[in-house]
């Protein structure tokens, strides 16, 4: 029987299939849950995967920053504040699409952390403390920190996966835009272009999953490649539009 988990990613896919682009927030706990501080098993060393955002039907967004003070073109890190959201799922295993970038995360960054295998949220009990055969997320990230906004009247400052992921939706609504003048589709359902190109994104190596978004310490790094903090890295606006623009 499935989960309620399982049936919402179906209807996740029908709606790819039907043309429409699914972008979540990857959460702002690192391993420890959506929110951290929120990791599994009677030691809580396990990493808990968030979902819908592992869901591998949809383009799950990690959070960077720009360090106040920084210069413009400066590399961008892994948010500090609060953890970017990513690990592997415990109910989906790794698709096709991303099976290439997962290997060559583990191939050259193996964190060395003890893992299972396991599926459908059965986490057996033998030591691991996640799960290497799952689905990886987030797929890609954006700026996620330090964002100025306007609430009743009053400017400020916030942060949060929920503030990447709609920086990410607003891109794909803009490569839409484009698609159609041209008389294309949208894009709908994004991954599988997304890491057939990763050279469109700006990879992020600098940051990691720490404090409330760690599991007794230990939580992923972002490292050259595909990473389980910022994924593939953040857009290159240009490059993005550019790229769905001739498919």
């Amino acid at each position: 029987m499935l989960t309620s988990a399982q049936r919402q990613c179906d209807e996740f896919m029908k709606l790819g299939l039907q043309g429409s682009s699914i972008v979540f927030a990857s959460g702002d706990g690192g391993v420890a849950g959506g929110h951290g501080g929120d990791c599994l098993g009677s030691n809580g060393d396990i990493f808990n995967p968030a979902s819908p955002s592992s869901c591998p039907y949809v383009t799950s967004v990690g959070a960077t920053l720009l360090p106040p003070g920084s210069a413009p073109g400066a590399p961008e890190s892994a948010t500090e504040r609060f953890g970017s959201g990513g690990g592997f799922s415990n109910i989906w295993p790794s698709p096709d699409y991303q099976s290439g970038a997962v290997a060559s995360f583990f191939a050259s960054n193996d964190p060395g952390f003890p893992s299972y295998n396991t599926s459908e949220n059965k986490i057996p009990s033998d030591g691991g403390i996640y799960n290497r055969a799952g689905r990886g997320f987030p797929d890609i990230a954006a700026i996620g920190d330090y964002g100025v906004i306007v609430l009743n009247g009053q400017p400020g400052r916030t942060g949060g996966t929920s503030m990447s992921a709609p920086i990410v939706a607003a891109i794909f609504t803009r490569v839409n835009e484009v698609r159609l003048k041209a008389g294309k589709k949208p894009i709908g359902f994004a991954n599988p272009a997304l890491y057939k190109n990763p050279a469109m994104f700006k990879d992020v190596t600098l940051g990691s999953q720490s404090g409330d978004a760690a599991c007794n310490g230990n939580g992923f790094s972002a490292v050259e490649g595909w990473d389980p903090v910022t994924g593939l890295g953040t857009p290159d606006f240009p490059a993005v539009v550019e790229y769905f623009s001739n498919l």
